[in-house]
């Protein structure tokens, strides 16, 4: 496998994992948990995460590729795996 290769499939599997990757580093930044406690508590956590969810979605350009019911993240239940989608992949 080329260096281009390897490349090529670290970054698909970050973005596959990407919603768990940003919770993940919701729950290490102080200021982000305390910021995400108050939302939470003012919106449901149901409500936040699924837009935080939707949000890398868009800003992103990711498509839907399954669910994972077992994240790393404490804060959620289940996510949404992505991927990069053919418009996206079609500019790189």
């Amino acid at each position: 496998m080329g260096v281009n290769e390897y490349a090529e499939q670290v970054v698909d599997r970050f973005i596959h994992d990407i919603t768990d990757h940003l919770f993940l580093s919701i729950e290490h930044d102080d200021a982000l948990m305390r910021e995400y406690m108050t939302n939470a508590n003012r919106f449901g956590n149901q409500q936040l995460n699924m837009a935080l969810g939707m949000k890398i979605t868009e800003r992103l350009s990711l498509e839907n590729d399954g669910e994972n019911t077992n994240p790393k993240s404490k804060l959620l239940k289940k996510y949404t795996y992505h991927k990069v989608g053919e418009t996206q992949q079609r500019h790189a």
